[in-house]
């Protein structure tokens, strides 16, 4: 509930939700489970959350004017059922869209693709962002379909800090093919990885843009194969 109330006063401040995901059996984890999923009691996982939410303002002025509103102090009185909560603002490359676009969900990215960073030295990832976006750019030429990166950059302010997230960076994407084309690509591979491994710890996971229609999805898919069942009958 508090999560859904995070979300309206959002778009009632006049923001897009561009992402909110809350079945972590629905993520696809790349790399970095270890920080998701605790090996040992000596090695604490240090992203063990179970929610992602991506929100989107003009300005970071409009984010801070809905952080400080009287709706979001009341709602924090209430957030003692979640454990940990953090919250951070990124700048952003490109416009904004909302789940709630009709056209977006008919024909548009179907995926996203999110890496949450710790920082062990600034300068060496700092160098990866900037090189995470120049690899975005020449995305078409070198794997032949577009990344359409919606940031790629250090945390820009904490609003509430209870992860360790010092960067991210994010992407979507129309197919599961067309991200493993970007991940399993040269430069991903040689010049981005090398960095993140010997310079940071992350968590790199495909997550689907619309979960709430998975389930429609799959009872289509199911009604589909039974109506061609029948018709071999």
């Amino acid at each position: 509930q508090i999560i859904g109330a995070l979300e309206q006063g959002i778009r009632d401040y006049g923001g897009k939700i561009q992402l909110r995901s809350d079945r972590p059996a629905n993520w696809s984890i790349l790399d970095g489970k270890q920080h998701f999923v605790e090996p040992d009691h000596l090695n604490p996982a240090i992203f063990d959350f179970d929610t992602i939410m991506v929100g989107a303002f003009k300005t970071s002025e409009r984010v801070h004017t809905w952080w400080n509103s009287d709706e979001v102090f009341e709602l924090m009185k209430f957030r003692e059922p979640i454990e940990k909560m953090g919250l951070f603002t990124v700048d952003g490359l490109i416009e904004a869209f909302d789940l709630e676009s009709k056209q977006r969900m008919s024909f548009g990215d179907k995926l996203m693709l999110i890496e949450f960073i710790k920082l062990d030295a600034f300068r060496p990832m700092q160098h990866y962002v900037d090189s995470y976006k120049r690899f975005a750019a020449q995305a078409q030429k070198d794997i032949g379909t577009p990344c359409n990166l919606l940031f790629a950059e250090g945390i820009s302010s904490v609003l509430m800090s209870e992860f360790p997230v010092e960067a991210c960076c994010a992407s979507s994407w129309r197919t599961r093919s067309d991200v493993i084309s970007w991940y399993e690509a040269n430069n991903y591979q040689k010049e981005l990885m090398p960095l993140r491994y010997d310079y940071a710890k992350c968590f790199t996971i495909i997550v689907p843009i619309f979960e709430d229609k998975l389930d429609e999805y799959e009872k289509a898919k199911r009604e589909a194969i039974g109506c061609c069942r029948l018709q071999e009958i």
